[in-house]
């Protein structure tokens, strides 16, 4: 189900922030959540009335700002380890001119890096420039690029998010039956025949792309459903705690929340065995588009020139998701490190 936002509403609630901080931050840490926090929320409503040739400049330095505020806003993290220092990223130079989907993005290893910093304070991977990852990766790992994902989403960019509706067995007694999850948004093509449902390695294969995903120990396909929902299926994993919240919880770490209102399980990409915080798979992306935009402005021109470009259609579409889509992340990602 698709929630309809209002943008200045969650820009609301992360100016409410500002005069009791998350944390009980203090001194310099506060000022910079509150300078970081007005710095990412005037780029951002900037971006709102700029083009796609100039919008991903000002939402990669928004969101860059947005991290600054969550590093200061991390309950965990000590009072000398918040600041965060240069990209911490870069995207190989030589594949700036070529497709789109092929442009390869690294950590630069770099300790203070905002890139590395903040990917380890949000427990997010990080890989360098042995084993770069391709934008279609992900691009492809965004939620919001489902409507349009760059490539087919069965092809080498990747596979795309899969919706996790919860659903928690529950029974009073001495036994703990396995608590499920309901998994949908598969390609039909991965579904097994209803006749041979006990042997669907491929189904297996793709699952095991979602690292949240991994160790059920039993998997039930239901079918491809008309609705566009794609293949369902519903895993079970055990679970040995009886109370009804504490087993939701349980079943809830198979998944990750997303925006505050859904929840979906994101395949890892490149080499990584882990999937990427949501909010450091979106720094990556606008990161990679900032630097066309930024550095090879005729090459960024042919990419969103609607008349000949493929892509340009799928960039808009990012594009404006994004000016929603990263506040809502901002908003989360603050609340889950402050508590």
């Amino acid at each position: 189900m698709t929630v309809k936002v209002d943008v200045d509403v969650v820009w609301a609630a992360l100016r409410s922030t500002r005069a009791e901080p998350p944390s009980g931050i203090r001194g310099g840490r506060r000022k910079t959540y509150a300078a970081a926090l007005e710095q990412a929320q005037q780029m951002f409503t900037a971006a709102m009335s700029v083009g796609v040739a100039t919008r991903p400049l000002l939402l990669f330095y928004g969101l860059s700002q947005g991290g600054r505020a969550i590093a200061a806003a991390a309950k965990h993290v000590p009072n000398n380890d918040y600041p965060l220092v240069g990209h911490g990223i870069k995207a190989n130079t030589s594949t700036l001119v070529g497709p789109l989907a092929d442009v390869q993005v690294h950590c630069d290893n770099t300790v203070t890096g905002s890139f590395t910093r903040l990917s380890r304070i949000l427990d997010s991977p990080v890989w360098d420039g042995t084993a770069p990852v391709t934008l279609g990766e992900l691009w492809n790992t965004l939620p919001e690029a489902r409507v349009f994902p760059l490539g087919h989403p069965n092809d080498d960019a990747g596979p795309l998010p899969v919706t996790v509706d919860e659903s928690s067995v529950f029974s009073q007694g001495p036994t703990t039956p396995p608590v499920q999850l309901i998994v949908t948004g598969i390609a039909s093509g991965l579904m097994p025949p209803p006749q041979h449902q006990d042997a669907a390695p491929a189904l297996e294969a793709f699952l095991g792309k979602y690292p949240k995903l991994v160790g059920h120990m039993a998997m039930y396909p239901k079918g491809v459903y008309p609705d566009g929902q794609g293949g369902t299926v519903h895993l079970a994993y055990s679970c040995s705690h009886t109370g009804y919240h504490e087993r939701t919880a349980e079943a809830l770490t198979h998944s990750t929340s997303y925006r505050l209102h859904d929840r979906y399980a994101f395949p890892a990409v490149g080499a990584n065995t882990d999937s990427l915080h949501p909010v450091m798979a979106w720094w990556a992306v606008l990161f990679a588009l900032s630097m066309l935009a930024r550095y090879h402005p005729e090459a960024w021109a042919d990419h969103i020139a609607v008349d000949s470009s493929k892509v340009a259609v799928r960039i808009e579409h990012l594009l404006t998701e994004a000016l929603t889509a990263v506040p809502e992340l901002l908003l989360q990602t603050i609340l889950d490190v402050s508590q």
